[in-house]
């Protein structure tokens, strides 16, 4: 009776230790320490009123952005056009979401921002949502 009772426990206890666990989809936000380097832009998402649509785009020419340790960024490429005229961000943590803001900027311009490993992802404000999926390579 105490050995059922012994492999009950140990059950029950591996059941909870794994409802605890996340996802291999679950994403980790980031918390600055993570962001800095050169990101070459591999997806865009969006969506166009029904679904939800991921494009890849090609890694020749080379689409990127380089976040530097000391808030200094650099964009380049025909579709990362929008980010070319900013030269700072900052990383907002203070909401349950973390958001970069970009900048110089005439309006607070910010995007959220999710980081799982070498994958980036900066989710711009779009009425039917929309995102831009970066790969680390430096």
């Amino acid at each position: 009776m105490t050995r059922w009772l012994i492999v009950l426990m140990l059950l029950a206890t591996l059941v909870n230790c794994h409802s605890d666990k996340t996802s291999d989809d679950s994403v980790t936000p980031v918390h600055g320490d993570g962001l800095p380097g050169t990101w070459l832009l591999a997806e865009r998402g969006y969506s166009p009123g029904a679904g939800y649509i991921i494009d890849k785009i090609p890694s020749k020419p080379e689409q990127t952005l380089t976040f530097a340790a000391d808030g200094h960024m650099q964009a380049q490429g025909d579709d990362l056009k929008a980010y070319q005229t900013f030269s700072q961000f900052r990383l907002d943590t203070t909401n349950q979401m973390v958001l970069i803001h970009f900048a110089p900027n005439t309006t607070d311009y910010y995007e959220r921002v999710y980081l799982r490993n070498d994958t980036l992802k900066l989710y711009q404000s779009c009425y039917e949502g929309c995102h831009l999926g970066f790969l680390r390579i430096k």
